[in-house]
């Protein structure tokens, strides 16, 4: 009973880490979980074709409560932001491209240089950021080319799950309309 206490607080606690891989180019994408591909170009080719052989059904799509408009954005931005128990995150990314011209390469680069801090604290609300490197590569070339790749290890424990559906479910009751007199409802 000892031992399968250890082994359940074991793995309570300490974080598994998930590997996730994203790919995106003109010729090719994918999402891969470990090794194993998710989503790619493949697939749903498949997909439609096998869809396209099987004959097609109606099916009406049911109402549904959208839980997206029950939470209480800001509170829980705010509760994620400051939380010490959110889940830790490696991230390498690669972004290759060229316009057609090389001067609105470089001017998009620039653009895309300022995008960088604002993806770097927006993941940072979510997760703490252990590694972050994100290069942006202009290629400086008279042809069209968009390459993305990420590359991130996610280490999360059920802790860190439970917590963050606490903090979800809190904002969903503390969801009710502010009284703009009084000021925000989650002081509480």
């Amino acid at each position: 009973m000892k031992l399968f206490l250890l082994i359940l607080m074991i793995i309570i606690l300490l974080p598994i880490p998930l590997k996730i891989s994203i790919y995106y180019s003109f010729d090719n994408y994918y999402i891969k979980l470990y090794k194993f591909t998710i989503i790619s170009k493949e697939k749903i080719k498949n997909k439609k074709q096998n869809s396209n052989i099987r004959s097609k059904s109606h099916k009406k799509k049911k109402d549904s409560l959208n839980i997206l408009d029950m939470i209480h954005k800001k509170y829980l931005i705010e509760k994620l932001y400051n939380s010490k128990f959110k889940p830790k995150i490696n991230l390498k990314g690669d972004l290759n491209y060229s316009l057609n011209d090389a001067a609105h390469t470089a001017i998009f680069y620039g653009i895309l240089s300022q995008i960088n801090p604002i993806f770097y604290f927006a993941l940072s609300i979510l997760c703490k950021i252990n590694k972050f490197k994100f290069n942006i590569n202009p290629i400086f070339k008279d042809k069209f080319l968009v390459k993305f790749e990420i590359s991130s290890i996610i280490f999360i424990s059920i802790v860190n799950v439970i917590y963050i559906l606490i903090l979800i479910f809190k904002s969903i009751l503390y969801s009710e309309e502010v009284d703009p007199y009084i000021g925000n409802n989650y002081d509480k």
